[in-house]
């Protein structure tokens, strides 16, 4: 088994437990005072506190300008409705809204991505199987 490790800069502990457990549902394995080990979908994501890193704006996809340095999660459909019913509660924005793309191809998928409470675009998208990420059509 293989597994991604990133690690984000936040602003602090308290607002990246709630968007992260509270919210998208994800297990904090570890809490420091200057870090967060989270079990982010089976992978092993770090949030440490950093005043001097930030999030921007930086590329133009499809009809926004959304970040280039984001990351994310491709998951079913459930996971993906469950999780977007829970961000819409929290009144959290979409930096972009949800939408349906790529449709009539092996890859369409429902996508949406928001930014966590410390800048940090996080994408997810929803596939019946999500190894069709991988397909050229």
């Amino acid at each position: 088994m293989a597994m991604i490790h990133l690690s984000i800069p936040i602003k602090d502990i308290a607002s990246t437990v709630r968007f992260y457990r509270d919210i998208l549902g994800c297990t904090v394995t570890r809490q420091q005072t200057d870090r967060l080990d989270i079990d982010f979908f089976g992978h092993h994501l770090v949030a440490q506190l950093s005043e001097l890193e930030a999030s921007h704006k930086s590329i133009t996809i499809g009809r926004g300008n959304y970040p280039l340095r984001h990351f994310g999660v491709i998951v079913t459909p459930d996971v993906y409705d469950r999780m977007l019913s829970s961000l819409i509660a929290a009144k959290v924005d979409f930096a972009m809204a949800p939408d349906r793309i790529f449709i009539g191809t092996p890859r369409e998928q429902s996508v949406f991505l928001v930014f966590d409470f410390s800048g940090n675009a996080v994408e997810v998208k929803g596939m019946p199987d999500p190894q069709q990420v991988f397909s050229a059509g």
